[in-house]
């Protein structure tokens, strides 16, 4: 008796785990997802003009709490600085969670913790750019810098929320670095020419945004001349991303994931193009946003399948004790 007793109460542990963890998978995309959106958004303030909406004022928009007779810029700014509230708020969650649905040292606890760092860093960053006024028809060197400094952390925070994501889903046993040899350097490598040429894309938008807002002065004649650049080193960053995906393909398990990088890539260079041709209007210039943050994505996906290798253990085997095969497992 005593046993079936045990049986039942180890279920039951069993049984609230799991869903503990499905709860703690689901939401982690969530918050990747909604963090996405607000990035994009935070692309059309720039596209649209409003980044001085509310003023020189933060986090207060104009003086007030609440704006009262708001103009359009003023709500496209607003609407931002909300939205982002709650991106904060959800990774504070996010971290929240994954202390409670994983076990101790779990590597999603420490990607959560890191998603909150530099969730409050890209909160600092946007502070910044509102207080120097380096928004709306600012055309000077230090937007272009700032611009590229946002675009690092941005990067930083959807790979390490990325991160979370995956070893929410699974975690593995890393290989030795000799087994990891040549993949995880050409992946490492695309990593840094796609970041690279983001900076240079965000560049590129910058000096876009400043023609189509009639700002003339020797330093937008300057950023257009190095609109050239962005095209160039996309060639570099797509050769990059397509080698990294052809090395890491003895990589079974990261297989989906590496033709989902070469097809978001494909797609990415047909929206560069297309932004091109149509001179860069503000629809275009948020698809390609979140197409390089796919992309990115994609490859942050492959790095963690390169450096965990084909041996995985899910996490619910890891919270419960069992092993993957009297467990049930789900892979990304």
């Amino acid at each position: 008796m005593s046993c079936v007793r045990e049986h039942i109460f180890l279920t039951r542990d069993d049984s609230a785990t799991a869903l503990r963890v499905q709860a703690f998978r689901r939401y982690s995309l969530v918050a990747l997802g909604w963090t996405l959106l607000v990035i994009v958004w935070g692309a059309y303030v720039r596209a649209s003009g409003s980044g001085a909406g509310c003023g020189a004022h933060w986090p207060i928009c104009n003086g007030e709490l609440i704006p009262r007779s708001p103009t359009m810029q003023t709500i496209v700014e607003y609407t931002h600085r909300a939205t982002s509230g709650l991106a904060l708020l959800s990774v504070i969650a996010l971290v929240i969670f994954a202390f409670v649905a994983t076990p101790e040292k779990h590597p999603s606890r420490k990607w959560a913790a890191w998603s909150l760092f530099f969730m409050l860093t890209e909160a600092a960053v946007g502070a910044l750019l509102v207080k120097a006024e380096l928004v709306a028809n600012n055309a000077t060197a230090s937007r272009a810098l700032a611009m590229g400094i946002h675009l690092v952390n941005t990067f930083l925070l959807v790979a390490v929320m990325t991160s979370t994501c995956f070893h929410a889903w699974r975690e593995g046993e890393a290989p030795s670095w000799k087994e990891r040899g040549l993949k995880l350097q050409l992946v490492l490598l695309a990593l840094v020419l796609v970041t690279v040429v983001g900076i240079s894309g965000a560049t590129a938008a910058l000096g876009d945004t400043l023609v189509q807002q009639s700002v003339q002065n020797a330093f937008v004649d300057f950023l257009i001349q190095l609109r050239i650049l962005h095209p160039l080193l996309a060639i570099g960053g797509v050769i990059a991303a397509i080698t990294a995906g052809w090395a890491s393909w003895s990589v079974e398990a990261a297989r989906r994931w590496i033709v989902a990088l070469w097809t978001l890539v494909v797609l990415q260079v047909i929206a560069g193009l297309t932004n091109v041709v149509l001179q860069a209007p503000v629809f275009m210039q948020l698809i390609h946003l979140l197409l390089a943050d796919l992309v990115w994505i994609a490859l942050i996906v492959v790095l963690r399948f390169v450096v965990t290798g084909d041996q995985r253990l899910s996490l619910m085997s890891s919270v419960t004790g069992r092993s993957p095969s009297n467990s049930p497992s789900h892979g990304l």
